[in-house]
Parts: C-alpha cells; structure tokens; sequence
C-alpha cells in the first residue's frame, strides 16, 4: 500500500501523521510512505533579486521545519519513510504527486471549513477533494477517534458509494478490523403523513431508500461481512455527522464525484458539510 503524507509543520498534519502511526501502520505490510511538504513558489521578480541560491535555502528550511514534527515521530516509531519537497498550489501539487506516485491513499489533517491558519485550510481540503482521483483520509484535529468505533458509510446507490464500500473490504483489515459497519442512507424529511398523497409519497421514499442500499448490501453480503442499515431522513451532511458523533464512530466513508456533480446524493457539498461537522475521520472515495 502506498500511502502519501502531505505535512506542513501544522497540529493538523501532524494529527494526520499520528493516525498513520497508531492506527493504520501496525495492520499494513509491504507500505511505501511519503511525506510530502508543498510549498509556494517565491514571485519570479523577487526570487530573479535574491538570486537562486537564496530562494533554495529558503525553500529547504521551510521543508525541513514543516517535516521536522512528522519525521521525528515516524522516527521514534521506527516507521520507513520518505520525506520530499515540491513547489505550487498544494490544492492542485497533492492530487497530481498522488496519481503520479500511484498511491492507494492520501491522509490529511485538517482544522475543517473556516480554519483561520495553517496550510491545510478547508481551501485546500476542498481543492484536494475536487481534484484527487486516490481515496481521500481527511483526520480532523484533536483527539483520535476510538479504535473500536463502527465504521458509517454513506450510501445512496451510486456508482461512487459501490466504489467506497468495494475499497473500504479491500483494505478491511485496515479501516474496519473490528466489523462494525454501519450502512446510512439520507433521504429527504417525509411529509405530515395526514393525506393519501402523503402516505405514497413516504412509500416511495422507503422504496428508494431500500434501492439505494441494494448495491452496498450485496457487496458486503458476498463477502460475509456483518451490517447495520439505518434508512434516515434529513439533511444528508448534518445527519451523517451527528449521527457519526452520537455513536462516536471510528471513521466515515463517502463516495463522491467532487466539485460540481449534478447528480449523486453524495455531492461536494455533502462531502464538505460532513468534514465541516464530524469529528470521526472521513474516509472520500471518487
């Protein structure tokens, strides 16, 4: 498994980099890990004034403080690694060295939507999501989330949830050791029932919840794997978070199409609703 770190000196980064360490590191083997520090490029105009000798000691001395946290745990944990350096937008550098490195997933911290500081803004987690074709682990700050918490995964009978829920199996061992896996789909508040109208309405909407299921269910059942399945209403993101809160869940899986989708329940906005409000880690595959 090939897994890639970007780091930026941050509490966030390095939350990311301890998730990696504790959680995912001791049930991997044969793992290719990169740190990846992406820094932004000094103006043409004054890097051409303070000459080239200048500009590259400033970029290794950035690099080596935004890595210096992350390493130094890797190190004390005796995990392999290792550390680069690479000029640009990080929103667009992450997806790019992710495809071009082949990498099986990028793990990421971030402070959530409205982060006042640090490189990993929501900006930035937005970018990333929009742009990266690898499953995406976003690790919000803080304390980890339990070990043995249930996994959630967010389904609404797309293409992108057969994709999230297939990879989640692939690397089972690894994201659901325990089997806790808890299926949820959201669909819209049902009326006040008081009408014939009403009543067929929510029929239907249990109907479409059921479809909806169908692909995640047999997926999981062809492999004998264990489940709950919660058929929701509400507003998708706020009930995917609280839901994940309440039950104090270990990770979150969602399949999304990034920025831009017109169809699919689970759309950019979902996605970033989601990161916005839980605090479990949130597991994106396109």
């Amino acid at each position: 498994m090939k897994i890639l770190l970007p780091v930026d000196g941050s509490s966030h980064a390095l939350n990311a980099v301890r998730y990696v360490a504790e959680r995912l590191w001791p049930r991997l083997d044969d793992t290719e890990l990169v740190l990846l520090h992406v820094h932004y490029r000094v103006p043409p105009r004054a890097a051409s004034a303070v000459g080239r000798t200048v500009v590259e000691g400033y970029y290794r001395s950035e690099a080596e403080a935004a890595l210096k946290n992350a390493q130094k745990l890797l190190d004390q944990r005796g995990i392999a690694y290792t550390a680069l350096r690479q000029p640009g937008y990080p929103g667009k550098v992450i997806p790019q060295y992710a495809e071009s490195m082949k990498a099986d997933l990028v793990v990421m911290g971030s402070h959530g939507l409205g982060a006042a500081k640090g490189l990993l803004l929501g900006s930035v987690t937005q970018a990333v999501i929009a742009d990266c074709k690898t499953p995406l682990l976003v690790i919000r700050d803080g304390q980890l989330p339990p070990e043995k918490g249930e996994v959630l995964v967010a389904v609404d009978g797309s293409a992108y949830t057969r994709r999230a829920v297939a990879y989640l199996l692939r690397h089972r061992a690894q994201f659901a050791p325990r089997g806790r896996i808890t299926l949820m789909h959201v669909s819209p508040s049902p009326g006040r029932l008081l009408t014939a109208v009403d009543r067929i309405l929510e029929k239907e909407r249990r109907a479409d919840s059921e479809r909806a299921m169908q692909p995640a269910k047999r997926l999981l059942d062809k492999v004998g794997v264990k489940y709950k399945a919660l058929n929701v209403t509400g507003d998708p993101g706020e009930r995917i978070a609280s839901h994940a809160r309440g039950n104090h869940a270990g990770l979150i899986v969602m399949g999304s199409h990034g920025r831009g989708s017109m169809t699919s329940l689970l759309l950019g906005s979902v996605t970033q609703k989601t990161l916005a409000a839980a605090r479990a880690p949130v597991l994106i595959v396109r």
